[in-house]
């Protein structure tokens, strides 16, 4: 992955390299590893261009500035980077490598070897990598979320055979892009990646505020419930059996069996994580489980979620308190009678929440120091510090 980044994204941290990589100059990139079914590993990630426009700035340019000139220059950097049909076999009789073996585990072609045909070849290469790894094949998997008939049974990967866009256009009626699709049963593919990394991936273009929100609640889903790290789970683990082992003459027979069962469904519940070999080696390696170009501070927001809920309720978000919003009786000054009936709170979860406490923590210099939590220091912070972040 940092070949990747460095390579073929050309992410250059100093911001010294100004010509940047296959897609242009990286501004920003955030990845996260991901164990699929089968237990390989792969990687989600979002890139961010520089100069890019946001998909506001993009709808304005094409549906308030008619800019023409800016749509042709955007659909033909997108027909550049984003292929989705079969490339055309150029010689059935050339005997590249990865025409006797899996494309995959052979390298690519050099023009050393290759000389004058090296183009050719390449090509070749090319088309046996994405008859490989780039044509869908339907599976069960496709319609798990199919409820029958007379419901469409469509693909939910959005993958048809009778998907087909001959060109890439802008609709001038919603200002949303519509980009060539030459063969509905090919994934999404970057040519020069596919030739570098040699395994199958998808590549898609942000642009639109809905696929931005998809991409955002995507990431965010996984990492809010990415599974917990093995070494993480077996710390707690042993912090666990280590409190329970621990001997208190005050408890009876029931109490050391109530630690027992505890400490039997702890081990269990260990013992029956789904990690496959590469998810244990890249842990036992120190491998990165997520890639970015900045650096973040954790924010832990149950508590303020907590906190703003509290401050500013929401009811509406919850179904079962959607009757109660707003309540209002029947008389001549409606503002003056009128009752809202509030999102309903666990009292005790939101003040263990905000409860002004003061912690202690080790600065650099390894002095102990007061440390408020992160939602008391937003909360009581002078106006002067509003702009720095923890």
């Amino acid at each position: 992955m940092k070949a990747f980044i460095s390579c073929v994204l050309g992410f250059d941290p100093s911001g010294c390299d100004v010509e940047g990589g296959i897609l242009g100059l990286v501004k920003g990139y955030y990845g996260c590893v991901e164990a699929q079914g089968r237990g390989t590993l792969h990687c989600h990630m979002l890139v961010w261009l520089e100069g890019a426009l946001d998909p506001n700035e993009i709808h304005d340019r094409v549906m308030k500035d008619k800019d023409t000139d800016f749509q042709h220059r955007l659909l033909a950097f997108l027909d550049d980077s984003i292929s989705n049909s079969l490339p055309d076999d150029p010689d059935p009789c050339c005997a590249v490598p990865s025409a006797s073996h899996h494309p995959c585990s052979v390298i690519g072609v050099s023009q050393s070897a290759w000389g004058d045909r090296y183009h050719m070849a390449r090509q070749k290469d090319l088309y046996h990598l994405t008859r490989a790894c780039q044509v869908h094949r339907h599976s069960a998997t496709c319609f798990k979320y199919w409820k029958g008939p007379p419901q469409p049974k469509e693909c939910r990967f959005g993958l048809d055979e009778k998907k087909y866009c001959p060109s890439s256009s802008f609709d001038m009626d919603s200002g949303e892009i519509s980009l060539r699709c030459l063969d509905g049963m090919v994934n999404n593919f970057n040519e020069t990646m596919l030739e570098l990394i040699r395994c199958n991936m998808d590549i898609k273009f942000i642009g639109s505020g809905a696929s931005a929100k998809a991409i955002l609640y995507y990431i965010t889903d996984y990492i809010t419930k990415s599974q917990l790290k093995a070494h993480v789970a077996y710390a707690a683990l042993d912090l666990a059996v280590h409190k329970l082992g621990e001997y208190h003459p005050e408890d009876g027979d029931s109490t050391l069996r109530a630690k027992r069962l505890l400490q039997k469904c702890a081990y269990s519940m260990i013992s029956h994580q789904e990690l496959s070999g590469p998810q244990v080696c890249s842990y036992l390696l120190e491998l990165e489980d997520h890639f970015t170009s900045h650096s973040f501070n954790n924010l832990y927001w149950t508590s303020f979620e907590r906190y703003i809920d509290a401050e500013s309720p929401s009811p509406e978000c919850n179904a079962n308190n959607s009757q109660d919003i707003c309540h209002e009786d029947d008389q001549t000054d409606q503002d003056a009678n009128e009752e809202v009936h509030e999102f309903p709170h666990d009292d005790d979860d939101i003040e263990d929440d905000i409860d002004e406490e003061v912690g202690v923590s080790v600065n650099h210099v390894g002095e102990l120091s007061a440390k408020p939590s992160q939602l008391l220091d937003y909360r009581l912070r002078g106006p002067q510090l509003r702009l720095l972040s923890l």
